[in-house]
């Protein structure tokens, strides 16, 4: 009978001990996968929904913020995208055409650029669920009202994007996450 007996104290000890010395850099790594994950997604959904809505991503840099947090002892990442409506004078300069105006790569029928008297400009349309009715101003000039102003509805098709890229976000942050350990374990292994 073959009796083999294995003394492994000092190199259990030696594991351990590193273990709980690597535990603080392990919550660095899952820190930096969740911004990674939260760039990645911010770029990703910004290009999509531009290409989609013909937007350029200046518009939609503004409507995201990130916010990083414990909940319950566990790290998170929270990713905030605006879907109100953006100002047609947001997308630049309109041109006009016989239909209306046209904004960027969108047609607005009927609509007209207008400056305020408090020199605000923006695009309007004349209309709306009542009748117009001509009125003449301070200055002596007519105007029909009401005018709204015009605005680019993208809740909608943003929402299809933030739907597709948030099941993906689960994948991506396992593939970081992986590359981060990797990192830490190659490093503090030297």
């Amino acid at each position: 009978m073959l009796h083999l007996s294995l003394d492994l104290g000092k190199d259990l000890a030696f594991l351990e001990a590193k273990m709980l010395a690597s535990v603080p850099n392990i919550r660095k790594a899952v820190d930096r996968a969740l911004r990674k994950v939260s760039r990645w997604l911010e770029h990703q959904t910004k290009r999509e929904i531009g290409q989609t809505l013909k937007l350029p991503q200046r518009l939609l840099s503004v409507r995201f913020y990130h916010q990083f947090y414990i909940n319950n002892g566990e790290r998170a990442v929270g990713v905030w995208f605006g879907l109100d409506p953006i100002a047609v004078r947001a997308i630049g300069q309109g041109r006009r055409n016989k239909k209306g105006l046209k904004v960027g790569q969108h047609q607005f029928n009927g609509a007209f650029w207008a400056t305020m008297k408090n020199g605000h400009e923006n695009v309007f349309v004349r209309g709306g669920k009542s009748k117009t009715r001509k009125i003449k101003r301070r200055d002596g000039q007519w105007t029909e009202l009401p005018i709204k102003k015009v605005v680019l509805s993208i809740d909608g098709k943003s929402s299809e994007v933030f739907e597709r890229y948030y099941k993906r976000a689960e994948a991506r942050f396992a593939v970081i996450l992986r590359q981060e350990l990797n990192f830490i374990l190659n490093v503090e292994g030297k």
